[in-house]
């Protein structure tokens, strides 16, 4: 079984998830998984999004947590990475 580094599972990651991977791929990902904290914790967190995004249901941010949001967004704005502008969360 080949092993794959924590970039090539990054790459492949889409493909991974996709019910109808091959199972070769998913054999790979899966070695690395059982080894690699972080690359379990990146699709764990993607197949969250996905199933929330899923759901199509309006997912309520804490008031405190939305703030903080906001306030990183309209921070990354104001200093050129992302535009200009103020951004409704």
């Amino acid at each position: 079984m080949k092993r794959l580094t924590c970039q090539e599972v990054l790459d492949q990651l889409s493909d991974y998830l996709d019910e109808d991977a091959r199972a070769e791929l998913v054999q790979e990902v899966d070695g690395h998984l059982h080894e690699c904290r972080h690359c379990q914790v990146e699709v764990d967190t993607l197949r969250r999004t996905i199933l929330i995004y899923r759901h199509d249901e309006r997912v309520e941010l804490p008031a405190s947590l939305s703030d903080k949001l906001k306030g990183a967004l309209e921070q990354a704005y104001r200093s050129g990475k992302g535009g200009s502008g103020s951004v409704d969360v």
